[in-house]
């Protein structure tokens, strides 16, 4: 298997977990590892819509990233393929990593786990080449180190929209 699996439950209802994923006011606080700030350049979430996300990483670097969504499920699953682009959303490569795969399947399913949402990440090189794929697969502790970077900001974020107890 050719993929990257992440999964975490978190202390919210499925449906405020499923927000932070849509909606742009939220999702472009958030995701992104924890060194670096991200923004909400454009967002059509929808699918056939994308988003475009300008990072800043702590060392002054600059990413783009384009969310292009194929399949939306309220409170079920997304699919979208993630990609490095520029300012313009041309399409780029990574910006240290030449050899990763110019687009990323990824699929996210949240299951209702009582008070909780298990939250389940898939990442598949999309059309990728043999070279690009092994490459990936080489990088799978990084991957798991990004996005469990990621999840404490969406930790964070759902924390901060429930009400006090």
């Amino acid at each position: 298997m050719n993929n990257f699996t992440f999964s975490r439950t978190l202390k919210a209802p499925r449906d405020l977990v499923f927000d932070c994923w849509v909606k742009p006011e939220r999702f472009g606080h958030w995701f992104s590892p924890a060194s670096c700030e991200s923004k909400l350049l454009y967002a059509d979430v929808r699918p056939g819509g994308y988003c475009h996300q300008e990072t800043h990483g702590d060392e002054g670097e600059v990413n783009w990233n384009k969310f292009e969504y194929l399949e939306i499920n309220p409170i079920e699953k997304l699919v979208f393929v993630v990609s490095f682009c520029d300012r313009n959303l041309k399409p780029a490569e990574h910006p240290m990593f030449p050899e990763w795969p110019e687009r990323l399947l990824t699929t996210v399913t949240f299951e209702d786990s009582g008070v909780d949402t298990k939250v389940t990440v898939l990442w598949e090189p999309l059309e990728a080449s043999a070279e690009e794929t092994a490459f990936f697969m080489s990088q799978i502790d990084a991957c798991q180190i990004g996005w469990s970077e990621t999840f404490d900001k969406i930790e964070k974020t759902v924390e901060s929209l429930q009400p006090v107890s």
